[in-house]
């Protein structure tokens, strides 16, 4: 690094969301852009003049520049092997956004590329650095409303802003919607639950064209739980939304917001139970707490001890986009960390970026099968 304290940044592809990160990366210390590139002059000089970093018209450009330590890669999924393996050859480290590659041979020649060069290429998975996750993940872990034993993703993406002529529905360069953007909930649900493996999958195409916009599967995690996945793009603009719910011995958690602003926990559990929930959720708000009369239960086969049916709700943040870039420099932070000292654990590593690929070519695989 050119200090020893502040890691250098080159960004591939201005496009609105690139524009996004590096404004959230602004605000990070330890951090600074000193190159973007794109292949659309127009794009790479609007980046150039407003965050003050030359403009490159090529990607491998940028990549050659000895004053570049990291490269971000936000660009259509289909340039993401070319680039990350170019970039880690070059000694770069990388940060990928979603997916890692479209295939699994890509997968595996930007894991051998870095594997070689020692450097890293983990995927943007912005969820992994979220309050509300974070949360639920503590609640499953606490036990306290047993095990979850099914989940149901739906994720109703609006489509408004892509034209039948974008990338997004050409398969070759995004992969289609499991690889392109399923790849977020895959890796979340198998922090959440464990490694997933895809048991069941089906795709439907738009009415009079070949537009793949509704995907759908089925996936059990390595505790038991399966958890249906409904993926579309779809939905006007204002109708673009996404829940989460899963299904727990002894209650439910529910989850809001494609970028998760607010989750909440209605259980029948005992007083240790409510405990529990207290504990791992401190500053959340009861909505409803009333005492149960009958203290044994017996369900699953199982003597339960069930005091009380409380609904509580955890809302740490309701601002979409103030969440969304915490979680852009949370990630980042993250990898800086783990570059400056490799004892470092990272939330977010390559492998996960390989594993959710996997999922969604698996999903792929048997939905045309």
């Amino acid at each position: 690094m050119s200090d020893g304290k502040t890691l250098r940044l080159g960004l591939i592809g201005c496009g609105a969301f690139g524009e996004f990160c590096l404004e959230a990366f602004s605000e990070l210390e330890g951090v600074r852009a000193v190159a973007v590139a794109d292949i659309v002059a127009a794009a790479a000089d609007r980046l150039a003049e407003r965050f003050g970093a030359p403009a490159c018209y090529e990607p491998a450009e940028l990549i050659a520049r000895d004053d570049v330590d990291i490269v971000h890669i936000a660009t259509p999924p289909s340039t993401h092997c070319r680039l990350a393996a170019a970039a880690a050859d070059a000694g770069k480290h990388v940060l990928c956004e979603k997916p890692l590659a479209t295939t699994m041979t890509d997968a595996d020649a930007i894991m051998a590329a870095v594997g070689k060069a020692g450097t890293i290429a983990p995927v943007n998975f912005v969820l992994r650095h979220n309050a509300v996750t974070d949360a639920v993940k503590a609640v499953i872990d606490s036990g306290a409303l047993g095990r979850v034993l099914a989940g149901r993703l739906t994720n109703c993406a609006a489509d408004s802003m892509l034209p039948p002529e974008h990338w997004f529905w050409k398969r070759d360069v995004s992969g289609g919607i499991f690889v392109e953007h399923d790849v977020h909930f895959f890796d979340l649900y198998a922090h959440w639950l464990g490694p997933g493996e895809v048991i069941a999958a089906h795709t439907e195409t738009r009415e009079g064209t070949d537009q793949q916009d509704r995907v759908m599967c089925t996936v059990r995690h390595a505790g038991g739980a399966v958890v249906s996945h409904y993926h579309a793009f779809d939905q006007v603009g204002p109708m673009d939304r996404t829940d989460h719910r899963l299904v727990c011995e002894l209650g439910d958690i529910r989850v809001d917001g494609w970028i998760p602003l607010s989750m909440t926990v209605d259980a029948a559990v005992s007083d240790e139970g409510v405990a529990k929930l207290q504990a791992v959720l401190p500053d959340c708000r009861v909505e409803s707490d009333r005492p149960i009369s009958a203290a044994g239960m017996i369900s699953r086969g199982q003597q339960r001890t069930v005091t009380r049916r409380v609904r509580l709700t955890h809302e740490p943040a309701p601002d979409k986009q103030a969440v969304y870039a915490d979680s852009v420099r949370a990630l980042l932070a993250d990898q800086i960390a783990f570059i400056r000292d490799p004892s470092h654990v990272r939330r977010v590593v390559e492998q996960d970026g390989y594993d959710s690929l996997a999922m969604a070519a698996r999903a792929v695989e048997l939905a045309e099968g």
